[in-house]
């Protein structure tokens, strides 16, 4: 994953088509400025985007000018440092009002195992090529939908394998298949608890990178001994586990309200026959509300403080249907209500933090082990110097105890008026041995050795953060989340901050200075 994919998209092997929403009047809603260059002249423009090099910007009149940053006042210089550490200087695409694919999906394979361009299908009893051809439509055109968000990524199958992977089961091989994946409590992501789906309809597996789907969440019939799926049949279940199942790269990275508030997100835009009517999210919501959540167009929407979901640690994730409806409530504000000029934007600014931190954290640590390696040759050659110093002082002693010996004689002698001729050698002086140089701990080992565990994860998500806060404090944030949502027709009901997740970090913690090898370094 690299920052190239918020320009390089995924080609699928299907004729597709993406109907984009022209922008919603932008120059007002941009943040206009006035830019200085480097010789004085100013200009009154936004951000549309930058890179290392230049700035593109959009002028009062609405057209567009690129900039080397070179021509920029130092001013404007650390305005766009500040921007682009929030994420807010990525070249976002449109969002697009659907998506769509070719209907007529090749498919080969059977009776059992199927393929279609980007996943494989495997089914346990017997079921006939139209089931075959929905499934094909429902997945093929979540990926392409998914790869057409506005938060740059590129969605593939898991390193190594050429297609995503999906298992169709009957309702007994499926409750085996999840007994046997429930101890211990893995990774999994599946159905909401404490909706009408809290039977469990499909899950996604990361550790194996597959979907499971009982044919029983599906609204099947039988056509002899085979099993078929209605063109019409809900299908909102599989595409929140194909959401999983194609986001399998980031699944690592984002935290859990993200992950399943995207999937929700999905599963409620309305969808017909391989179509994505991104344009019509507001109706897939109120639809969404009333059949999942039992809440009425009108009605008001419980929902957990934003800041509770921005803090919480991914383990505390309870499941609940509290935990989802609130999820795909505050994905539905970040992609379209947040920046209604750039939807999406400052969710792939997180993205694009998210990687960074992985990427920094990645170099951070093979960096830090490199110096731990380096050190610890030098520490042992710096022991081994020290045993061999040792005894060279022993030996320097026991020169030292005989030289002061000779001259405790010479002295005596000379008392005595000892012929010159007969006084004792006394010999060259002892010279002491030099001390070994002890070796330097290098400045990052120094400041990196907390006795704690480090959560690299809650690491990364509090360096991306900014990308969703934008300044703004938490409790400001949810104020105008739920502002922002009783506009577009969804009164919400924050819970307090804190009430549903709330993180415990220890005051005045000062971590324990050890060594890097987990104990104090001692040098002997």
């Amino acid at each position: 994953m690299s920052q190239t994919r918020h320009r390089i998209r995924n080609r699928l092997l299907i004729p597709l088509c993406v109907v984009f929403t022209p922008l919603l009047a932008s120059a007002q809603l941009r943040e206009t400025r006035t830019w200085t260059s480097n010789d004085g002249k100013t200009l009154e423009a936004s951000l549309l985007h930058a890179d290392a090099k230049t700035a593109t910007l959009r002028l009062t009149n609405g057209r567009e000018a690129e900039v080397t940053l070179e021509r920029l006042s130092e001013a404007d210089r650390q305005y766009l440092m500040e921007m682009r550490d929030t994420g807010r200087t990525l070249a976002v695409q449109p969002m697009p009002e659907e998506t769509r694919i070719d209907t007529q999906i090749a498919v080969d394979g059977g009776p059992r195992v199927f393929n279609t361009p980007h996943f494989n299908f495997e089914t346990d009893q017997a079921v006939s090529k139209s089931f075959i051809s929905e499934a094909a439509r429902v997945f093929e055109g979540t990926l392409h939908a998914v790869s057409e968000l506005p938060l740059g990524i590129e969605p593939r199958p898991a390193e190594g394998a050429e297609r995503f992977r999906t298992l169709f089961l009957d309702r007994a091989a499926f409750d085996r298949e999840i007994a046997d994946v429930m101890s211990p409590k893995p990774t999994l992501f599946g159905t909401p608890i404490g909706t009408p789906r809290t039977i469990v309809a499909g899950i996604y597996i990361p550790k194996r990178q597959e979907v499971l789907v009982p044919f029983s969440s599906l609204e099947t019939g039988r056509s002899g001994s085979q099993i078929t799926l209605r063109r019409t049949s809900d299908t909102s279940t599989l595409i929140h586990e194909i959401t999983h199942q194609v986001m399998h790269d980031w699944l690592a990275l984002t935290p859990v309200w993200f992950s399943e508030g995207l999937a929700e997100y999905m599963a409620a835009v309305p969808y017909q026959n391989g179509r994505f009517e991104f344009a019509n999210i507001k109706r897939g919501l109120e639809e969404t509300l009333e059949k999942e959540y039992r809440i009425g167009k009108g009605q008001t929407i419980p929902m957990i403080h934003p800041a509770d979901f921005l803090e919480m640690r991914s383990s505390d994730w309870s499941g609940g249907g509290d935990d989802y409806r609130s999820a795909m409530m505050l994905m539905y504000y970040f992609m379209h209500l947040d920046q209604p000029d750039k939807p999406g934007a400052a969710l792939a600014g997180y993205l694009y933090l998210l990687e960074k931190g992985k990427n920094d954290t990645e170099t951070f640590i093979a960096d830090h082990n490199q110096l731990v390696a380096e050190f610890e040759k030098k520490r042992v050659a710096y022991n081994e110097s020290v045993k061999k110093f040792n005894e060279a002082l022993t030996r320097y002693k026991a020169e030292v105890d005989a030289y002061n010996a000779r001259i405790m004689t010479y002295n005596a002698q000379l008392k005595e008026n000892t012929p010159p001729e007969k006084l004792i050698d006394l010999g060259d002086e002892p010279v002491a041995p030099e001390p070994p140089e002890k070796p330097e701990i290098p400045k990052q080992l120094l400041e990196n050795q907390g006795g704690g565990v480090i959560d690299i994860g809650e690491k990364m998500h509090e360096a991306a953060r900014p990308a969703l806060v934008r300044g703004r404090d938490l409790d400001e944030l949810g104020q105008t989340v739920a502002e922002s949502l009783k506009q577009a027709g969804f009164p919400v009901s924050l819970k307090a901050r804190g009430s549903t997740y709330r993180v415990e970090k220890p005051s005045g913690f000062a971590p324990k200075r050890v060594g890097p090898f987990g104990e104090d370094v001692k040098f002997e």
